[in-house]
């Protein structure tokens, strides 16, 4: 008996390394179309595209604000300048794109898109809302804005900034434009 269960072993193991069919997970290597919401016919594309790469520079430039908890007065005040300055350039492009979707309504695809851009704007726009409530609470000395590590202002900054970075990503690597 215990040399019929050898040779039944030996037997199964053959015939697995000589099978040429062996099932097993395999990546796709030839994908025919890319997954993701197709956008077919926008009537201004170049305009859309175009906002969403303004968009993807001012975010860029956000990555330089340097908000510390020994900031003196005067560079808090040089910081909510130029984060207001940041949230003017995020609300020309929102601009843009409203009077997009206004020129081409009857087109589901540019009002869809629009909106899908407009999304990310407003995150950021958020974000750097959040940043100069920040600033305008160290301006007024308060305690608890103080430690930056553990303070809880920076949730609300980070949780919307990645938000429109996410969006960035999810318009970057699913859509499909044509």
């Amino acid at each position: 008996m215990p040399r019929k269960v050898n040779r039944l072993i030996i037997f199964v193991i053959l015939i697995t390394l000589t099978m040429t069919n062996i099932t097993y997970a395999q990546v796709i290597t030839n994908r025919q179309a890319p997954y993701g919401p197709k956008v077919e016919d926008l009537k201004n594309k170049e305009d859309i595209v175009q906002n969403l790469e303004e968009i993807k520079r001012i975010r860029a430039n956000l990555t330089v604000v340097n908000i510390t908890e020994n900031s003196t007065l005067e560079e808090l005040k040089s910081i909510d300048k130029d984060l207001e300055n940041y949230i003017q350039q995020f609300n020309a492009i929102k601009r843009n794109l409203e009077n997009h979707k206004l020129s081409y309504k009857d087109s589901f695809s540019d009002v869809f898109f629009s909106d899908q851009i407009l999304f990310v704007a407003d995150s950021f726009i958020i974000s750097v809302r959040q940043q100069q409530n920040l600033v305008r609470t160290l301006e007024n000395n308060k305690e608890d804005a103080k430690k930056l590590f553990y303070s809880s202002y920076l949730i609300p900054i980070y949780y919307y900034l990645t938000l429109g970075d996410q969006m960035i990503s999810y318009i970057e690597n699913y859509f499909v434009l044509s």
